[in-house]
């Protein structure tokens, strides 16, 4: 495991503000993941699993190790694929799709297997997310486990992994996904990656901010409550899609918090916040 000191966290996928980490690390191996979970705890240093960052924002340092699962090898047997958590969701989305196997629904949502499964990522609450297709999750805690789908405990935008105290680690998931004709496929995610196109803000943005608890969409919340458009510093509620906020200068952590505070005391019943504001210790914010 190689560990690199003060290493700066600003992937293209995100709002490029904050993010120099103490200590980060790339997950290769099994080993390199003992030997990182082993470093945090003698240091007694937040272990801090990141999937590409695209729904995380970052205090400006953050005093934790930060680690990124690198293991990518995907292995296709009938319609049961096991897969790393490190690889790229759309990456293997196309790649399945010229195989015959199905996973569209998810087409057009940034970052990796891991960090999906962590956030249970997917549709609207009536959609399809990636739980629909997961079979089984190898995670490590200090200990190796592989968990059942049932024992994940997935609900909309929820998972087993949000909830825990202790971090678990997501290195490899295997999916179950139908089949179906490459072409239709294909045609698919072409028609959904021109919908969140037409639809979604792509320059400078973490995703999605908010989870509505009711049935109305959080976008439709924040807009009754006259807040599209809102700003404050670099941060502004993107007037294409009110869930979005977009880095639109020289916006730092403490805008983007102010604006979720913002959009909390405006509408303090109906919204959760699902973005991760990583706090300076390394801890969550909301």
């Amino acid at each position: 495991m190689e560990l690199k000191e003060r290493f700066v966290l600003r992937p293209k996928t995100t709002m490029r503000i904050g993010g120099i980490a103490r200590y980060f690390a790339e997950l290769m191996t099994k080993d390199d993941a003992e030997a990182a979970l082993q470093y945090s705890g003698k240091q007694q240093l937040k272990f801090l699993p990141l999937g590409s960052g695209s729904n995380t924002i970052f205090a400006d340092e953050v005093n934790a190790l930060v680690v990124q699962v690198k293991h990518t090898i995907t292995d296709v047997a009938g319609d049961m694929v096991t897969v790393g958590a490190g690889k790229n969701l759309a990456m293997l989305i196309n790649e399945l799709a010229l195989l015959g196997l199905n996973l569209s629904a998810l087409t057009g949502i940034p970052g990796t297997v891991g960090g999906a499964i962590f956030g249970n990522a997917g549709q609207g609450p009536k959609g399809v997310w990636i739980d629909s297709f997961v079979e089984s999750v190898t995670v490590f805690d200090g200990a190796w486990k592989t968990l059942s789908q049932s024992e994940c405990a997935f609900r909309y935008r929820e998972s087993v992994f949000k909830d825990s105290e202790k971090p678990l680690l997501i290195w490899e998931a295997v999916l179950k996904l139908p089949k179906a004709d490459p072409v239709a496929i294909k045609t698919t995610i072409e028609t959904l990656l021109k919908k969140r196109i037409e639809t979604q803000p792509h320059l400078k943005t973490a995703g999605s901010c908010f989870k509505a608890i009711g049935q109305t969409p959080a976008w439709k919340l924040i807009d009754a409550a006259g807040l599209r458009g809102y700003k404050v510093g670099g941060i502004e509620v993107s007037p294409k899609h009110a869930n979005f906020l977009i880095n639109v200068g020289e916006a730092t952590y403490a805008d983007a918090v102010s604006v979720v505070e913002a959009v909390q005391e405006k509408i303090p019943e109906n919204l959760e916040v699902e973005m991760r504001f990583v706090e300076p210790d390394g801890t969550l914010r909301f």
